[in-house]
């Protein structure tokens, strides 16, 4: 199942183009509303991901301690330890 999910999400973008080339506009110039749409979405794509990478980040000097199921059944989080 997860197989099917994941070759839907690779091939949905495709579709998507397809299906605007085949009813969208003619002129074959994407109008600036699209193009301006694309540019803010990549923009707040990229911010994202530079805001989720400098928030998630570890103190230097500190390893990652997986997570891992502790005695009363409860998942306990992965963390950092200073390295030792």
């Amino acid at each position: 199942m997860a197989a099917v999910v994941a070759v839907l999400l690779t091939l949905t973008p495709f579709a998507l183009y397809l299906a605007w080339r085949r009813y969208g506009p003619r002129s074959g110039e994407p109008s600036s509303g699209v193009v301006l749409s694309l540019l803010l979405g990549v923009g707040l794509m990229l911010g994202a991901a530079v805001w989720f990478g400098l928030s998630r980040s570890f103190e230097r000097g500190e390893n990652y301690v997986p997570a891992v199921l502790g005695p009363d059944g409860r998942v306990q989080q992965g963390h950092g330890e200073p390295r030792r």
